[in-house]
Formats: structure tokens, sequence, C-alpha cells
């Protein structure tokens, strides 16, 4: 882990201990002068009240005037509590890399397990191929139809990206992820890899190279630039403009990625032919889905109450559905729409294009949302106040 820790000393230096990333904190709350102290503490390695109540939704890095990069030095402290402690039994069913897993072992139907084992050929279909990631590869119908004809899908969960494992502070997994894809992917031929999950792309294009030492010998492509730049060559045709308008909720790695990269999923919905409006708090200062809020103490309360609170944003704010371009976003929320059952609808972006070239993609992720709730609470719940504790591969 040499390459992040030399990362973590030249962005503590960097700070300049201005508290703007945490002012502009949605969920801490603070002062400015709070904001001072807390960053102090982070920086001098005292206990914080970062740690008690971040999120993990790593929109201070966003907002840091100076690249100082606070989220991943918070999420340090969590590192050192895991390699002190490990994690308790109840997070083990949320692990992409162990089993049960609460995606994986999911009882898909017989189509969806053709799609998968299509989808783990030893060779790619192409030199350009659609990595699809651990949520999509639990809602594989979303990439079915004419468009992946032309953009065929290549991969398993064996190819997890460990974004999960990254956010929650567990550098050492995450390390071993950047070593196992380096060395599956050498030689295979692949020219461009696109990616639906913005996650996935920000891992495979930025946090996995830059912290951990991966090699990667394709260009990375996120589907909205791909597909943009399909219907500019005339590969693909909107068949039916779209009608009527989508508030948009921006994944948590949308916002690391940049405005530019937000807005260009706003202008392919527009070009759809929809409306696309904007709830209170947006972009850099958006909500997170409520996920990442597991990553602090891997608590499911902690993240249907972050759930609720993004869910409730977006359905007072002005829009007839809910657009996400995060799978991951799309089944977190969903999970939250069976406690909270009356709102607006919410549609995936690919299913927004499917629309426009004329298909009706099959709409599964509700169901599919109470069948990972029913995983989760049978695997979870008995364990959760146990005081046993694991390290992940051991």
């Amino acid at each position: 882990m040499d390459a992040i820790e030399g990362h973590l000393r030249e962005w503590t230096l960097r700070c300049r201990e201005c508290g703007e990333c945490l002012v502009d904190c949605r969920y801490l709350s603070l002062s400015r002068d709070e904001a001072v102290r807390a960053i102090r503490a982070l920086n001098s390695g005292e206990p914080s009240v970062i740690h008690q109540c971040c999120i993990s939704c790593c929109a201070c890095d966003a907002v840091c005037p100076e690249d100082a990069h606070p989220y991943e030095r918070i999420i340090a402290r969590w590192n050192e509590r895991y390699r002190r402690r490990g994690l308790p039994l109840r997070a083990s069913i949320m692990m992409p890399t162990m089993r049960p897993n609460f995606r994986r072992d999911v009882a898909y139907g017989a189509g969806e397990r053709g799609l998968h084992e299509a989808w783990a050929s030893e060779a790619p279909p192409g030199p350009v191929v659609l990595f699809p990631g651990c949520n999509l590869l639990t809602l594989p119908d979303l990439a079915t139809g004419a468009l992946f004809e032309k953009l065929p899908v290549w991969g398993d969960w064996d190819q997890c990206c460990g974004e999960m494992y990254f956010r929650m502070g567990l550098f050492g997994p995450a390390e071993e992820r950047a070593h196992r894809l380096t060395l599956f992917y050498s030689g295979k031929g692949v020219r461009e890899m696109v990616f639906l999950c913005p996650a996935c792309y920000n891992m495979f294009t930025s946090v996995l190279p830059e912290r951990f030492g991966a090699r990667f010998d394709f260009t990375t492509t996120h589907f909205v630039d791909y597909f943009t730049g399909a219907l500019d060559r005339g590969d693909f045709m909107i068949r039916k403009r779209l009608r009527g308008s989508v508030v948009l909720q921006d994944s948590c790695h949308g916002r690391i990625l940049g405005g530019d990269f937000m807005e260009r999923q706003r202008a392919l919905l527009v070009r759809l032919g929809l409306t696309v409006t904007e709830a209170p708090l947006n972009r850099e200062r958006g909500l997170c889905c409520g996920m990442a809020a597991g990553c602090r103490e891997y608590r499911g309360a902690d993240i249907l109450k972050g759930s609720l609170r993004a869910l409730r944003e977006l359905d007072r704010a002005v829009g007839d559905e809910i657009a996400v371009y995060c799978t991951g976003c799309l089944l977190t929320l969903s999970i939250t729409r069976l406690v909270k059952p009356f709102g607006k609808r919410l549609v995936h972006t690919l299913e927004l294009v499917r629309r426009a070239l004329g298909e009706e993609p099959p709409r599964i992720h509700m169901k599919r949302a109470a069948a990972l709730a029913g995983l989760i609470a049978r695997h979870a719940l008995p364990v959760y106040f146990s005081r046993k504790r694991f390290l992940i591969g051991v």
C-alpha cells in the first residue's frame, strides 16, 4: 500500500485546514470554526467528529479547494480500525468476494443465468466491451436489446472492481483487487472498456491505477459518452422521443468525476426528449443514495436512514420520475421504496435509452430489491449483535 500511503502524506501536507470541505457537508452540519477544528484533528491523528458522522459520500473531495482529498484521509482511519479489529460478522453478506453475498446469491431466473454465463466467456467477444459490474449483474435484463448486439457485455462476479472495499476504507482488499484485475486483463486484447456504473468507471480510471497500482492496457469510457458518440455517428437512431420530466439523482462517484461528467448525463436525457429538473440538493452538493452510509459502522439502519432522506428529497422535487445513472443507486433506492412505497417511479438511464430506441425493457428492479432485502435480513440479522469479527480473505 505504499502508493496510497504516499498520497495520504502528500494530501495532508496540501491541506491548509480551511474547513471548506466540511462546511459544505450536508451530513455533518458544522459551523466554520467547528469544521476547522475537525479537519485539524483529522490531520493530527486525534479523535474527530468526522469519524462518528461521515456517511462516506466522498463529496468533500469534490468541493475541496486544494485538491487535498479529505475523503481518502477520513477513510484511512477506518482502514487503521479494520487492520486492528476486523469487521463485524453482520458485514459479511455485503462483501463482494465472500459467499453468501446479497447480490450474487439471489435466485436468478433461467434467462438471467443464461446472460451471466454468456457474459462470462473466457475471451472477450470483441475489442470494445461493456463491463457489467456487480450491480448490472444483479439486473442483467437491463443490458439486452439491439444496443448490446453492437456493445457486447463481458465480465462476471469475479471481476468485481472492489469499490465497496475502497469506500469502507479497506485498503488491503482494494489493493488485492487491483492486482487480480491487472493480471486478469493482461493480454486479453480489449481495446476499450465501456462502463455503465460510474463507481466502476471511476475505480478503473482513477482509483485502482493511481492509489493501488493497477495497470490496464485499454481505454475507459462511460456509457453515456459511448452512446452519445454512437448517436452522433449514426450507429443508432432515436425512434421515439420521450416526453415528460425527470429529477436526476447524481451518484457519489459522479460528483468525484466532476461537473462536466454530471452535465453529460443530463445532456443525453435532454437529447432523448426529456426535461431534466434538479432536486434542491444536487450535483456536488447532492445526497448519497444511502448505500455508503453503511461504510462507517456496517449497520442497515444507517443505510435506510440515509436512503430515506435522499428519496424524500427526490420525491419533493419537481419531475414526473426519478432518473438514476448508477445501477447501485437504483437498487438502493428501490429497496427503500419498499419502505416508502408512495412517490415517483425510479428509472435508469439505460431504460430511457432503450425506450427511445423503440424497445420496452423489463422492469424487475422492485422485485429484485425485495429479494436483496430478504437475503440481507436472513444473513445479517442473526449475527447483528455478534462480537465476532473477521478479516477479508482470512
